[in-house]
């Protein structure tokens, strides 16, 4: 059971960090959203990056910005 709740946390370190990273080097650099996405991934460590990528990803297929 340790094992486990070890492996989640860690999990949740990298995708917080991998979020961060994500934020910092996207187009939203200068832009005003930058700031609010780092706040709501520090105020919300564990649901703020999964809400990060997944709005993300969908603003991506609307812009026809796929990679």
């Amino acid at each position: 059971m340790h094992v486990l709740i070890l492996t989640l946390i860690i999990l949740s370190v990298i995708l917080w960090g991998w979020a961060l990273y994500d934020i910092n080097i996207s187009r939203l650099r200068g832009d005003r959203l930058q700031p609010l996405w780092l706040m709501l991934i520090v105020v919300f460590p564990s649901i703020g990056p999964l809400i990060y990528f997944r709005v993300k990803r969908s603003r991506r297929f609307i812009r026809g910005d796929i990679r």
